[in-house]
């Protein structure tokens, strides 16, 4: 019993000396994947739809049912494919403006001088005269859905004579799982592929493409059948699922296409990164480093930085040095932050010292890069870039 006794005390310090680590929040300014600082006005186009390959791609009863006595209509209908084009449509456009970076014509205004190319027009001068530079096109290479109706059994525990027999007045009692009912579950499944392409309207090369595949499934539970349902070997079915017609599959394509969005705008523009960052302990232990704990807790990083900077200058506290410098990091003076983090692992070789010196280094070479796309100063080399991500949710 002491032995445990010593094990749980030392277990419980370590949860609380974990529990009081100081973490800061820093924010650093990172670029957008593709440098687009020479085509911030973009013509945005309404996506295109899928055209499924054989018609109806499902039948307009479920499959499944005829074991039941419940009926349902397919959850697909023949406006899907556009109207999943539409909310991609929209929800691309709102990533564009939702970044603050570029000027944007709307799809209404870009698809009517798209269209104008079918009787001959040049739609790139055209859009070039509106003060576009870029385009972006964008569509559903493939759709796919699924949906079928699956019947998993319920078994409980159950006390009964196992052979009830009228004539036998021994009574043979046991228990035992037995399946007692069974229920019956829609299962949907939507699969998408949605590519994005920047075109620059002065060369007609491509700036940037990029493709997304994302995976999506739904299960409605829409009946239970009961067994010995006042007769031994007699069951009754019970439908809980009101509607005579599957949900739609839309929100599963919208769902999908919304998890796609927010990588859209960080793919195309500058954007704000955070992350908690963890001060060094109080190692080896200086009674004057405790205000500046506090003052970081609080987020007073600037009175915390002067004070962790003080001991560290004063004392050579190394755990000073090395927070000092995280916090000059979280308020956005890099090339500071590097130098002193330099310094600390110069003086102490600490490996923490060298693995926070070179994240500081990336997050200062991101952040200047991110200023340059803001700026314009990028200089852009013509050259396409042209990527594919799958993102599978499953």
């Amino acid at each position: 019993m002491r032995v445990l006794s010593k094990v749980l005390i030392a277990a419980s310090m370590v949860i609380f000396f974990t529990s009081c680590a100081t973490s800061i929040t820093v924010r650093h300014l990172v670029p957008g994947e593709v440098d687009l600082s020479a085509s911030r006005n973009i013509a945005v186009a309404s996506t295109n739809a899928y055209k499924f390959p054989y018609g109806r791609p499902l039948s307009p009863w479920i499959q499944g049912l005829s074991e039941t006595d419940f009926t349902l209509s397919s959850g697909y209908d023949t406006n899907l494919a556009s109207s999943v084009a539409s909310t991609a449509s929209r929800m691309i456009l709102d990533s564009v403006q939702g970044t603050g970076y570029f000027t944007v014509l709307t799809p209404e205004v870009t698809d009517a001088y798209m269209t104008l190319s079918k009787v001959g027009e040049n739609t790139s001068a055209m859009l070039k005269s509106k003060g576009m530079q870029a385009l972006l096109s964008s569509s559903i290479s493939y759709m796919d859905v699924e949906e079928q109706v699956v019947g998993r059994d319920v078994k409980t525990f159950v006390t009964e004579d196992v052979d009830p027999n009228p004539n036998d007045a021994i009574v043979n009692m046991k228990s035992y799982e037995k399946v007692t009912s069974r229920e019956y579950f829609l299962v949907q499944k939507a699969t998408l592929t949605l590519t994005y392409t920047i075109f620059d309207l002065g060369s007609g090369s491509i700036l940037f493409s990029r493709s997304f595949t994302g995976k999506e499934d739904q299960e409605t539970k829409i009946g239970i059948r009961t067994y010995d349902a006042g007769a031994p070997g007699g069951y009754r079915d019970e439908r809980r699922y009101s509607s005579g017609y599957a949900p739609s599959f839309k929100p599963l394509f919208e769902k999908i296409i919304r998890s796609f969005s927010s990588t859209i705008s960080k793919q195309l523009a500058p954007s704000w990164q955070t992350k908690r960052l963890t001060l060094m302990s109080n190692k080896p232990k200086l009674e004057a480093a405790k205000g500046a704990y506090t003052l970081a807790e609080r987020g007073s990083y600037e009175a915390a930085y002067r004070q962790f900077l003080s001991l560290y200058e004063g004392n050579g506290h190394i755990a000073s040095g090395y927070n000092a410098a995280l916090l000059l990091e979280a308020m956005g003076r890099f090339t500071e932050a590097v130098d002193l983090m330099n310094d600390v692992y110069n003086r102490s070789g600490s490996r923490q010292a060298y693995t926070a010196l070179l994240s500081m280094q990336e997050a200062k070479s991101q952040s200047e890069k991110a200023q340059r796309q803001i700026s314009g100063e990028s200089t852009h080399d013509g050259q396409g870039v042209m990527m594919m991500q799958y993102v599978v949710m499953e």
